[in-house]
């Protein structure tokens, strides 16, 4: 893959693959066939993260170097989740010597060295650091409102492997800092955010019997604080989860078992200004979710294959209230061996946990729900029909799917920032309830082999939002939504030189547009249309790299790597906002990333 600003970024490529949504600068989820990106299963290792991405979406929290490989899904069949599912694989094999590599660039520097203890461990240590405001400084303002920026990873995997059997000892913590000031609305902005987790793995492999243990804590919390004139408010949110997962493949059969306790603290603002004190008490959420699942693979008529299973769950809200699930899921696979395979695959899936906000910009003003006193259980039943080929001794692949999603107790954040201010805080009078239909069309096309590899996908849907709602009666499109997406992706390997380039261009994400605003007891009081009617501009993007390997031997690797982010300076919309300048007139209108083209330049080497 291309090395844009210097580093492979695991969930920046598979925003590449069909009907992965393609997100703007200010989007830092992952939406997989419409969906929302609070119902993707994201891990290491099987456990949890609830907190992926960094600012602005550049780079997610997970260093490609520590891990040993990375899987995709759309579904997440085997987790109480509505989407698909990113995991990301622990080291599994021991090296005989100190091994790394060290990654510097303009941006950040990342560096990881593994080295043997004793006969049967290992230990892998990573850090990864950021420095943009020492080069970037000058152009990091939004809307020329400065920005001071900056987050670090740090891993830590110890490995034993003897025999069938291998121990993991995993631990990651990361962490952002981010300070925006608003002059024209004398509001400042400064927040910290960041993941903690750590889990203990035992794997053992026999001849037809595999089974996997794992404890594991996981914990992402954000703070904010904003200040405007002379009120101050802060809004501090965290989760954390305990668990245990059990996993066992034996034979054609697959048997699962999941326990989780969540302390779970929701967004709350508290409140300080000239006019009094607005304090509420922190609201701490605790909830008990477990899961057990039983799947079976068969083959039968030489042509046919069946999988079949089903998770059942049960799920105890804080307020004491009990909800069970059970989630069949069924596919059959017609193999016609060289002119491909052919699935179709039906899926009851239950998720008791949500996520909404304020924005998804990647600022922590996003937070985590249980299931209970704001909704019941989100729900979705899904349906897809799919096609895979390979062709020219495996040199070009050929995909196509189709799907139809059904929604069921979905929520969405309605309402502003300066809303805190003026109004008096409910959470449960701020979110939108009801239904959501996704359906569209995937293609895609891989040339595989070759010194040219790489692939062109198209993608087409709709997701929808339907809500309970007096002032919602329509069917709007999701926050999210892009109705048509195309990427291309290349890459060329000549002699010591690789070169690359990614091709993006989508439909224009919706947005609310107001209908007007005035100036009430000096704050900005807006009202909106309707929702989600208008639609940004068509997003273009082109990426450029090129690397050059100095010195490749049995002992080391090392070279330069150049790329351009947006090598066109195109102004894609990330926004509408409403903006005042010094002499008090106020306009309305699109508002592109603060920087238009990034170049970056790194050095690796690799031992």
């Amino acid at each position: 893959m291309p090395k844009i600003l210097g580093s492979v970024d695991p969930v920046s490529f598979i925003r590449h693959f069909p009907g992965v949504q393609t997100s703007s600068e200010y989007d830092s989820g992952i939406h997989i066939n419409g969906c929302d990106n609070s119902h993707n299963f994201i891990s290491v290792g099987g456990v949890p993260v609830y907190g992926a991405n960094h600012l602005f979406g550049f780079f997610s929290i997970f260093n490609p170097v520590h891990y040993g490989q990375m899987s995709f899904s759309s579904s997440a069949e085997r987790s109480n989740r509505l989407g698909g599912s990113l995991t990301m694989s622990l080291p599994d094999t021991l090296k005989k010597k100190i091994s790394g590599e060290i990654n510097t660039g303009i941006m950040s520097s990342e560096g990881t060295l593994g080295f043997r203890i004793g006969r049967h461990s290992n230990l892998k240590v990573s850090a990864r650091q950021s420095y943009m405001n020492l080069l970037y400084k000058r152009w990091l303002k939004i809307g020329g409102s400065p920005i001071r920026y900056g987050f670090g990873d740090y891993n830590l995997t110890w490995l034993y492997s003897k025999g069938n059997d291998k121990i993991w000892i995993d631990a990651y913590y990361g962490k952002d800092k981010v300070d925006i000031m608003e002059s024209h609305l004398n509001l400042s902005l400064s927040a910290d955010w960041g993941n903690l987790i750590g889990a203990v793995h035992w794997e053992h492999n026999g001849n037809t019997l595999r089974h996997r243990h794992s404890l594991f804590y996981s914990r992402y919390h954000s703070n904010a604080g904003i200040t405007q004139d002379k009120s101050y408010m802060s809004l501090n949110s965290y989760i954390g989860n305990i668990g245990y997962k059990f996993g066992l493949d034996w034979k054609k059969f697959r048997f699962g078992l999941d326990a989780s306790f969540y302390d779970i603290q929701p967004q709350v603002p508290e409140i300080h200004g000239p006019y009094g004190s607005n304090s509420i008490s922190d609201e701490v959420l605790k909830g008990f979710e477990v899961s057990a699942d039983i799947g079976y693979k068969t083959e039968f008529a030489d042509n046919w294959e069946i999988e079949a299973g089903c998770r059942g769950s049960m799920y105890i809200s804080p307020e004491n209230r009990c909800f069970w699930g059970a989630s069949p899921n069924i596919a059959l696979n017609f193999n016609a061996y060289r002119f491909g395979k052919i699935r179709a695959s039906y899926a009851l899936n239950h998720q008791y946990l949500f996520q909404t906000g304020l924005s998804n910009i990647g600022l922590p003003i996003e937070f985590w729900l249980p299931a209970g006193k704001y909704s019941n259980p989100q729900m979705s039943q899904n349906i897809e029909l799919s096609y895979k080929g390979e062709f020219f001794r495996n040199a070009l692949a050929v995909s196509a799917s189709v799907y139809y999603k059904k929604l069921y107790n979905q929520i969405e954040y309605h309402g502003d920032l300066l809303d805190f201010f003026t109004t008096v805080y409910d959470l449960d009078s701020h979110l939108l309830k009801g239904r959501g239909y996704n359906y569209g069309l995937n293609l895609m096309i891989h040339k595989q082999t070759g010194d040219i590899t790489g692939w062109i996908s198209y993608s087409t849907g709709r997701a929808r939002r339907q809500f309970d709602h007096p002032d919602y009666k329509g069917i709007y499109p999701a926050n999210h939504e892009r109705i048509h997406e195309l990427n291309a992706v290349c890459t060329y390997k000549f002699r010591k030189w690789n070169f690359a380039a990614i091709a993006v261009y989508a439909s224009g994400a919706p947005f609310t547009a107001p209908e007007s605003y005035y100036i009430s007891s000096g704050q900005i009081i807006t009202e909106y249309g309707d929702h989600n009617a208008c639609r940004m501009r068509p997003y273009f993007r082109l990426d450029l790299s090129v690397s050059y390997c100095i010195i490749k031997n049995d002992r080391q690797e090392n070279g330069v790597n150049v790329s351009l982010y947006n090598a066109t300076a195109r102004g894609n919309d990330v926004m509408y906002r409403i903006s005042t300048d010094r002499n008090g007139t106020y306009s309305y209108g699109p508002m592109s990333f603060f920087l238009k083209l990034v170049p970056s330049i790194s050095y690796y080497h690799k031992f």
